[in-house]
């Protein structure tokens, strides 16, 4: 347990708390804290959220189950950056309890230390860190998908996981329901007997059904819905602005390289637990591997494709993978446990040269000038900013002012390029009203 603990805390050290701890974030967790911020102050609602106050319509990008669990923490904890750091690591906790939970009701046989080396191994995947610091919706989506297929381990919690189904499609849409996949993949593989697993399905199913239906009926979910259906839905297969690939296997290359790294992995907790390496694929591993293709092949169907759409798969592979590797627990000496503590303390020693950042220019030239501007302030943009989406993101965020990139209004001031510095911007007066106050 001490040397499975030790190699957690390494893995967790220098792979995960440097990007936890980044500064600068992709703009899509930009948007999404924006919004959570919005609805903690009280603009819009949980059904028809707001990210630029001016907006002729509702955040519909996605689905609000995100914005709204973290707006609970903006009410908490106020404007902080910190925020998303504990939301995003509340997320990852979630995750870990889920892997733990799993691996006791699906492998109760297997040493107690097993799930910790689970949590190693998920936790090694690139993309569980880089999602961390991120703070994509894939990080609580994965929490969700996992803790339905555990409920559906036990019958008298089906509905349960009917109800965590339906939540993880107010994430991101019908990507959510792959955990309805679980129960037909273990009557298939004889793990559970047919008569007992289409039993759980027919209830599991039924409880989606009318939930969905309770959420059609309601008006306020209805519109939310259909606004994102017409918004990002539809578009993620009619608009070519949506394309990220033109290849519609282009997300196989991201999904070989997180397994690699998983496969590794495993190799590696399974040398320093075994000693040896050796390979036992039972029907539980096969059914666990299954499970985490449903969560990744299906969105190769369109051409909008990016690798952190696969979060939601690994803490399933990481399961199989580790568990297709057994043998006899070695005792190891002091000197392991010794070397694996050195390895995480000096992980925590450098993290100050491990820092990960980005969109330094961009966010150093918008903190010089917070301090002449309210919240609230609104900005025109010279044309070439026009599809600079990642100004407006942290001008919202961080200091809640509205960057007009569309320029349909004329506002006081207005946003142009930095001259002297790449992806900087400078807020001057905008030229039209200087020229007619002349």
């Amino acid at each position: 347990m001490k040397i499975a603990l030790l190699t957690l805390c390494g893995v967790i050290t220098w792979l995960i708390l440097p990007f936890w701890l980044q500064e600068g974030m992709f703009m899509d967790g930009q948007i999404y804290a924006a919004v959570a911020q919005n609805l903690a102050d009280g603009i819009g609602t949980f059904w028809a959220p707001v990210y630029q106050p001016s907006a002729a319509q509702p955040y519909s990008e996605q689905l609000p189950l995100f914005m709204g669990m973290e707006s609970l923490l903006f009410d908490l904890l106020g404007e902080t950056l910190w925020v998303e750091r504990i939301f995003m690591a509340a997320a990852w906790v979630a995750t870990a309890w889920g892997i733990v939970a799993f691996q006791k009701c699906f492998w109760p046989e297997r040493s107690s230390d097993t799930t910790l080396w689970v949590v190693a191994v998920w936790s090694s995947a690139p993309l569980v860190g880089w999602g961390m610091g991120n703070h994509v919706q894939e990080m609580w989506m994965a929490p969700f998908t996992l803790w339905a297929v555990v409920a559906m381990t036990q019958k008298k919690w089906v509905w349960i996981a009917g109800l965590l189904v339906l939540c993880s499609t107010l994430f991101k849409g019908p990507q959510g329901l792959f955990p309805l996949v679980w129960l037909p993949i273990l009557a298939s593989l004889g793990v559970l007997p047919k008569a007992q697993v289409w039993q759980r399905f027919s209830v599991l199913l039924g409880v989606v059904l009318l939930l969905c239906l309770g959420l059609l009926i309601w008006e306020d979910a209805r519109e939310a819905i259909i606004r994102n259906a017409e918004n990002r839905l539809v578009r993620t297969f009619t608009q070519e602005r949506a394309v990220t690939t033109n290849d519609r296997l282009w997300l196989l290359g991201p999904m070989l390289g997180q397994l690699t790294v998983l496969v590794g992995s495993s190799f590696v907790a399974a040398l320093i637990r075994y000693g040896t390496l050796r390979v036992s694929v039972d029907r539980r591993v096969i059914a666990l591997v299954g499970l985490g293709l449903a969560a990744s092949i299906p969105l190769m169907i369109t051409h909008e494709q990016r690798d952190f759409y696969l979060i939601t798969s690994l803490p399933f592979m990481a399961l199989g993978l580790v568990n297709a590797l057994v043998g006899t627990p070695v005792v190891r000496s002091v000197n392991t446990s010794i070397a694996l503590w050195v390895f995480a303390v000096i992980g925590i020693c450098l993290l100050p040269w491990r820092s990960v950042e980005r969109d330094t220019a961009l966010r150093s030239s918008l903190a010089k000038v917070h301090g002449e501007f309210e919240p609230r302030t609104a900005f025109n943009t010279a044309p070439e900013l026009r599809l600079n989406h990642e100004l407006a993101a942290y001008a919202m965020r961080l200091y809640r002012w509205e960057v007009d990139l569309s320029n349909k209004r004329v506002h006081p001031y207005r946003m142009v390029p930095d001259s002297l510095l790449s992806e900087a911007v400078v807020i001057e007066a905008h030229p039209k009203l200087a020229r007619e106050q002349r």
